[in-house]
């Protein structure tokens, strides 16, 4: 069995783009400041989601209605991800983190996959507008401004090599259509609406991560 060498390939994606120690060293020392407005960041990117149909739907619960512990458990996971971001490095553990978040968007499992695959067009836009996000900041919080764009520039850089890898999460471009009689389940895997059944898709893989 042949092992795909994800380093290797984010090492070539790196020399392509030109994300040198120099960025990297930028991103971190813009940590503390980012870190800072963290929760700022989650909460401008979940707002974003909801204000548009197509991603809010993957955040509403069968009433229509915003599901908050949901919400508030994905915003603190974007903050988490802000935080491996800064210690980014090139090595075995962190593309294989970005693939597996790319496989349960692409393909979520059974029980959390009521409203079916996010379209990779939504990871592509949300690296888009977190780039945004990060670069605004910058500039607010930063009093060298030729300082500020070229730590916004690492972060372009250094977001496009995970785009990368979690858009290669996305084995094919054919979706996971919505499955409306999924019972509705917490992050934990716990049904949270009892007696609903959930139709076999003798066509899915198997084998994906829990958490979509």
């Amino acid at each position: 069995m042949t092992i795909f060498d994800w380093p290797a390939r984010m090492q070539q994606m790196a020399d392509f783009v030109g994300f040198t120690e120099d960025d990297l060293e930028l991103l971190r020392a813009s940590g503390p400041l980012l870190i800072d407005r963290a929760d700022d960041l989650a909460a401008a990117v979940y707002e974003h989601f909801l204000s548009f149909p197509a991603t809010a739907r993957y955040f509403l619960t069968r009433d229509g209605e915003v599901n908050e512990t949901r919400l508030t458990r994905r915003k603190h996971s974007l903050a988490r991800w802000l935080r491996n971001s800064i210690e980014f490095r090139i090595d075995h553990q962190f593309p294989v983190f970005l693939l597996a978040v790319g496989v349960v968007h692409s393909n979520p499992p059974l029980p959390a996959g009521r409203h079916g695959s996010v379209p990779a067009r939504f990871m592509t836009g949300t690296i888009s507008f977190i780039q945004t996000q990060i670069a605004s900041t910058l500039a607010e919080e930063m009093n060298d401004s030729a300082a500020a764009m070229r730590t916004a520039i690492a972060w372009n850089k250094m977001l496009m090599l995970q785009l990368d890898v979690l858009l290669a999460g996305y084995v094919t471009e054919t979706p996971i259509p919505p499955r409306p009689d999924a019972p509705l389940m917490d992050d934990d895997g716990n049904e949270i609406e009892p007696g609903m059944t959930v139709t076999h898709d003798p066509n899915r893989r198997n084998g994906s991560p829990e958490a979509h």
